[in-house]
């Protein structure tokens, strides 16, 4: 199967402490040039990757605040989930909790979890929320990494049937579930190397330049993950076409 799609987390995967490895820049624009096209996944809000990545010019489209809102470079950007209410928000602060709001997501640390936990509960919100190592993410119900990057496939028609996903993190499930091929990086989440289709070994993004350098000659998926999504073409009475 040809690869087609290249989905990628920032932090932890191809950023270190939040800055973009140089290295994974030029291998993504190197498989962009022989067609691959490359979609940033990330749980951060859109302005911050933004300012993070020194730029998005190195993506053909971007997924932003955990799957809320998918952004393209000709500036047009879809909210798939609702602005968090501002009743919320208001009681956050009254709780003196730390928080960063974007456009659907709320962004804090991940000690807060039990208050906004109760917080939801007392106001019967339909919030989740959705650890990311030392952070914690409240988001609509619904909202992942996954359904924002095939809302951004379905808007390139691109398929994820032809697509690598690459991640490190509690929140990158989802990622490299929608994926043909999911690969979990070694230093990354012991949970989501073991659900992953392939580990990528080493200690950091500079293996993923290398990783994504190697599949990017191949220029088609792994043999022995093909398949790994069934797509049913028809039905019959005993058998499935």
């Amino acid at each position: 199967m040809k690869f087609e799609v290249l989905a990628l987390d920032y932090d932890g995967t191809i950023a270190r402490d939040g800055v973009l490895d140089p290295d994974v820049r030029a291998a993504v624009m190197a498989a962009r040039e022989r067609g691959i096209v490359a979609v940033l996944v990330t749980g951060r809000i859109l302005a911050d990757i933004d300012r993070a990545a020194g730029g998005l010019e190195f993506v053909d489209a971007l997924v932003a605040e955990n799957g809320a809102v998918i952004a393209f470079p000709n500036g047009h950007s879809r909210l798939l989930g609702q602005s968090p209410p501002q009743i919320f928000l208001d009681q956050l602060r009254q709780l003196d909790i730390d928080f960063a709001v974007g456009q659907c997501i709320v962004d804090t640390g991940a000690a807060s979890a039990q208050k906004i936990l109760e917080l939801i509960r007392k106001l019967e919100l339909p919030l989740v929320l959705l650890f990311n190592r030392d952070r914690l993410m409240v988001l609509p119900q619904g909202i992942s990494k996954g359904t924002g990057l095939r809302a951004a496939l379905d808007a390139l028609r691109l398929s994820p049937h032809n697509a690598i996903g690459i991640g490190d993190a509690e929140n990158d499930h989802d990622l490299l579930e929608a994926c043909e091929v999911g690969v979990a990086v070694s230093w990354g989440s012991a949970t989501l190397q073991e659900k992953a289709d392939e580990v990528l070994v080493g200690d950091g993004p500079q293996a993923v330049a290398e990783y994504l350098r190697r599949a990017t000659q191949e220029m088609r998926l792994p043999k022995d993950r093909n398949g790994r999504h069934r797509i049913t073409l028809g039905t019959a009475d005993d058998v499935a076409l």
